[in-house]
């Protein structure tokens, strides 16, 4: 009799956890809803909570779009609340509580069929991320044409990010939203910057409020950030950059793959130094409304400042056009522009003081001044100069090169590593010869420019460029598993959201300048990234005396179709092997020409960028 009882006990028991766990296997899935305005969209339901996402595209005959995250796990889809309405999938009625399973790649028409029999039809298809976690905001306009205007234009909302495996990470409320960069800000898809209501170690990187969402328009992998933040962090970069890739949905729309990153800020987690913008707001009751000032060589505000004001620091050299739009900075007598990042509200006395410190520092470099590495850090310097030459970040010296000098400390330090969206031969010219190859390895640091010149006055210091040099071959191992295997397993990571942002982004990619990489296939420019980073690094060896077996770029021996047109139609056709670059061009009048471009992204044709893929290369006449 006990065992009886024991055994229907036990049975209970494995019936329970069986129906719990097929409750927690129903929390995690997708459910199709109607919305009050008759709109479908996917409740992307976790053990956490929910998050909507919304049908992307047109309706009638253009085709539409579900983009759904990492964490609905199956291709099955539960049909919830329909508002009232019939809908039809394929001509099948969905009833409530049933389950649809779509297809990947395959279209549906969706009719739905309102009260008062008005029709909506979608013509769409299904789409699924994998490995990666969701960002979920949804600001408080429920819109981000405000944002979208300005990059001074912010909101507050909510925000929950969910890890690939369903679990909800975070959620709470977000306390500011805005869009961000520079140049990268013409873009159709934006860059974002938000700042969370409470420090959060998000997706794993360390704790912060601040973080950056890189829409990685440019990079043709979307590697170029990751690679150059992985690098800076293997030579061991104080207060490196984390990153991690992530799905990023706006008011439940699919925003594409995104760089979640942390911020170049002062702070716990951040750059660790003294923050000297909490101790002026201490001294200044209303810091916001405070006065600014500016004379022809520095500019700031006009606050009162108590203290030592040897720290901290954090400075940025930029191009003279984001000097002028900010309100703390100061130029040296060499005419560099040098923003103050923090703090904030510099006053002129602080302002006046980190000038003179750099003024000093930037006079002994000119002179040659061995005595400069007391006063500039060699190895911070070493490793960010590093960073920028594999790279080959074309932005070096020009933007986004930080500085920071802590508060008793008479040493200003480089860093940390930052944008390189224009590295790793992403970045074109006007002339055929481009910036991608240039046999002089130093072309970063030589351009006659606007650049700060501490990278080339330096690098024949004897200190300074045996000390790269010893850095470089102690990085080359993680840089040959990188090339190996590295960059194939990123590829295998991202490849489903990078599909997805292809098709979000359609219109965007080869249409905006420099949008969408050298190719419009995904493994041809993964392809190129290696070729570039095999290529650089066979001459970095040979500058540096490093001893290394030759680093083969990648080709599947496969042939490509080079096609050559015109608008009078295709001028001469050729075959290239896959990886292989080409020295022919067919002659054209320049008086009616202006010169072969690739019609996927109308940059000049430069011989050095290897094929491939099929292409086409075209000469549009002038106006």
């Amino acid at each position: 009799m006990r065992k009886r009882y024991l055994l229907a006990g036990i049975l209970a028991i494995l019936t329970l956890a069986g129906v719990c766990g097929i409750r927690y296997a129903d929390a995690h899935r997708a459910v199709l809803q109607i919305d009050a305005r008759k709109t479908p969209y996917i409740d992307v339901r976790t053990g956490q909570g929910s998050s909507a996402v919304r049908l992307w595209g047109g309706d009638n005959d253009s085709r539409s779009w579900f983009f759904l995250p990492s964490c609905v796990q199956s291709h099955k889809i539960a049909v919830g609340d329909l508002a009232g309405c019939s809908v039809w999938m394929d001509g099948r009625r969905l009833q409530e509580g049933a389950v649809f399973t779509w297809e990947e790649g395959a279209g549906y028409r969706m009719q739905i069929v309102g009260q008062e029999e008005e029709v909506q039809t979608y013509e769409l298809s299904f789409m699924k991320s994998e490995n990666i976690p969701a960002i979920f905001i949804d600001t408080a306009s429920g819109s981000m044409a405000y944002l979208h205007e300005n990059k001074e234009n912010e909101e507050t909302g909510e925000i929950r990010v969910v890890r690939e495996d369903g679990n909800t990470e975070y959620q709470g409320r977000l306390e500011r939203i805005s869009t961000r960069g520079n140049s990268t800000f013409v873009y159709s898809k934006k860059p974002y910057g938000i700042k969370l209501s409470e420090k959060y170690p998000l997706c794993g990187m360390d704790k912060g409020d601040k973080w950056k969402l890189l829409a990685l328009c440019r990079e043709g992998s979307k590697m170029d950030n990751k690679i150059a933040l992985d690098i800076a962090e293997q030579l061991g970069i104080a207060y490196h950059i984390q990153g991690t890739w992530t799905d990023l949905y706006l008011n439940g729309e699919y925003a594409g793959i995104y760089l979640l990153t942390e911020s170049v800020s002062v702070g716990d987690g951040r750059i660790e130094i003294t923050d000297l913008e909490k101790e002026n707001k201490r001294y200044c009751d209303d810091i916001d409304q405070a006065q600014t000032y500016q004379e022809e060589d520095n500019k700031g505000y006009l606050i009162d400042d108590e203290g030592d004001i040897t720290g901290g620091y954090l400075i940025e050299k930029d191009y003279p056009g984001h000097y002028e739009a900010e309100n703390c900075g100061f130029i040296t007598s060499a005419g560099d522009q040098f923003t103050v990042q923090e703090p904030a509200h510099a006053s002129a006395r602080q302002i006046q003081y980190i000038q003179s410190f750099v003024e000093d520092i930037d006079r002994m470099v000119q002179n040659h001044d061995d005595n400069v590495w007391e006063y500039l850090d060699l190895e911070s310097l070493g490793k960010r100069y590093l960073t920028d030459e594999i790279s080959l970040n074309t932005d070096a010296g020009l933007t986004s090169l930080f500085f920071y000098k802590e508060r008793g400390d008479d040493t200003l330090y480089t860093g940390p590593a930052w944008d390189y969206d224009n590295a790793f031969g992403e970045r074109n010219s006007d002339t055929e010869s481009g910036y991608d190859y240039d046999d002089n390895v130093r072309n970063i640091c030589l351009q006659e420019d606007i650049r700060l010149k501490w990278y080339a006055q330096l690098y024949d210091d004897a200190r300074f460029r045996q000390y790269v040099a010893g850095a470089y071959e102690e990085l080359l191992p993680y840089l040959e598993e990188l090339l190996d295997a590295g960059i194939d397993r990123y590829a295998q990571q991202i490849r489903a959201s990078v599909g997805m942002d292809a098709v979000r982004w359609q219109e965007m990619y080869g249409a905006e300048q420099g949008a969408g990489g050298k190719f419009a296939d995904f493994d041809a420019n993964v392809k190129y990234t290696k070729y570039f980073i095999a290529r650089r690094l066979n001459k970095l060896c040979v500058e540096w005396g490093v001893a290394h077996e030759e680093f083969v770029p990648p080709s599947s021996g496969e042939m490509h179709t080079v096609t050559f047109a015109n608008r009078d139609g295709v001028v001469d056709v050729i075959e290239v092997m896959d990886g292989a670059e080409f020295d022919y061009l067919p002659e054209y009048d320049a008086s009616v020409y202006q010169g072969w471009t690739y019609r996927y992204n109308d940059e000049k044709v430069r011989r050095q960028i290897p094929v491939y893929d099929d292409i086409l290369i075209y000469n549009s006449r002038w106006m």
